[in-house]
């Protein structure tokens, strides 16, 4: 699968990353012989209220409304949040804050019963893509730093980077010249091999033409 094409899946090596991520629960109900979850735990049941770290591909396992769990809102989410009431986004460097900010978001997002983390990589999103765009359209990666940029946002610059430089190229005729197409030049090639086959036929002699 090319770099340039990522989709979550099974084997996907962003994916494998994101759903590696550590998310902070809260307990709920009294879960029997689960302490060895809670290194802090003084018995062997975790109980009501404490705190632990599940990492998100266990999390994926449990039902959005499981009552054993409650998701908390992790604080790279908290800290964007005055920033997207400002609509101020492009300053911040989602790279450094997490690497998969908008997949991990993403994944989180059924989780989040207060809705919060959805509105924030929306909008965080929006705020940035024309920001996005306009970095696309100046000096290549010079324009990209490489902690301003989450995994998606920095494979979006290079399209549009890439695509860009193909308008450019299109526009001063350095590109490739338009080619007709394969289908195209197969049915004129049948054509003329039908012409020539035409053509020897009207050149053999009466009589030789009807022998055949």
């Amino acid at each position: 699968r090319s770099s340039m094409n990522y989709f979550p899946n099974y084997y996907s090596i962003e994916d494998i990353f994101v759903t590696q991520e550590k998310v902070e629960c809260r307990v709920n109900t009294k879960l029997q012989r689960m302490g060895f979850l809670d290194s802090g735990a003084d018995s062997n049941d975790l109980e009501p209220g404490r705190t632990i770290n599940l990492p998100l591909w266990y999390i994926k396992e449990l039902k959005v409304n499981n009552a054993y769990f409650t998701i908390s809102v992790p604080e790279i989410y908290r800290n964007v949040h005055k920033a997207v009431c400002e609509a101020e986004t492009t300053h911040i460097e989602l790279g450094r804050l997490h690497p998969y900010f908008y997949e991990f978001g993403r994944y989180l997002t059924p989780y989040d019963r207060n809705h919060v983390i959805g509105r924030i990589i929306f909008e965080t999103m929006r705020q940035r893509v024309r920001h996005l765009l306009d970095i696309s359209k100046s000096d290549g990666q010079s324009a990209k730093s490489d902690l301003r940029l989450d995994n998606i946002e920095a494979k979006l610059h290079e399209a549009g980077v890439r695509t860009n430089s193909q308008y450019i190229d299109w526009l001063q005729m350095t590109g490739n010249k338009i080619r007709t197409s394969e289908l195209v030049e197969e049915h004129q090639k049948k054509r003329r091999r039908a012409d020539r086959s035409d053509d020897e036929g009207e050149g053999l002699p009466s009589s030789k033409r009807a022998t055949l």
